[in-house]
């Protein structure tokens, strides 16, 4: 007997005994269809060996699941481990992400740019260069795109933005380092030995030595 050969979606309905806008639903959410329907598709999956281009489904939806991410440097750490968590986190969501570097360029940037925009996103996380971006480019792609800038703000770009007040972590640091050595101070003032008649005074003096503020 020969195979069936399945060469699209239309085809796979056929085999399947069922319409193709179930066989849409079901790859979309397949907890949407009757359980009964559920197991038959998934049946013919099996039998039929057959693997839906979900890059094509995605593109003939009006909202795709699919999710960018942009580094500026994924060589770099501490954007390779946020990117890495933020996959994470789509797969988990039911979403495809798609993870871009634009290794420190505006033009690969600008490109990574076209290219999201050829796929049709559903969202965008982006971390762009800052102050070596391009802010138009980057303007007009936010204004078709849902894009949450992270790391590096452009001040009124994108649909919100995450990131860390730099100059507030200083002040926090300091004040850590602050409380740190003052409670060290306390600890040696504690321990004094009183040898004197102006223990008081001299341990206060440590006490002082040993205080930074910011």
């Amino acid at each position: 007997m020969r195979k069936i050969k399945i060469k699209n979606m239309d085809d796979f309905a056929k085999v399947c005994g069922v319409s193709r806008p179930t066989i849409s639903k079901f790859f979309y959410d397949p907890h949407s269809i009757r359980k009964s329907i559920k197991n038959k598709i998934e049946l013919s999956l099996e039998k039929y060996d057959y693997y839906p281009n979900f890059y094509a489904i995605n593109q003939n939806r009006e909202l795709t699941k699919n999710i960018g991410i942009v580094v500026p440097y994924l060589a770099d750490p501490f954007f390779a481990e946020i990117a890495r968590n933020l996959e994470r986190k789509c797969i988990t969501a039911g979403y495809t992400p798609t993870l871009f570097s634009s290794h420190g360029e505006q033009a690969l940037e600008n490109n990574v740019l076209d290219t999201l925009r050829s796929l049709k996103p559903a969202g965008v996380l982006f971390a762009p260069l800052g102050r070596h971006s391009d802010k138009m480019k980057i303007e007009k792609f936010c204004k078709n795109v849902p894009t949450i800038l992270f790391d590096s703000n452009i001040e009124d770009l994108g649909a919100a933005f995450v990131g860390s007040d730099t100059f507030v972590h200083v002040k926090i640091n300091k004040f850590k380092e602050n409380i740190t050595v003052r409670a060290e101070g306390e600890k040696n003032f504690i321990r004094g030995e009183k040898i004197n008649l102006n223990y008081n005074k001299d341990n206060l003096h440590l006490f002082n030595t040993k205080e930074e503020r910011i």
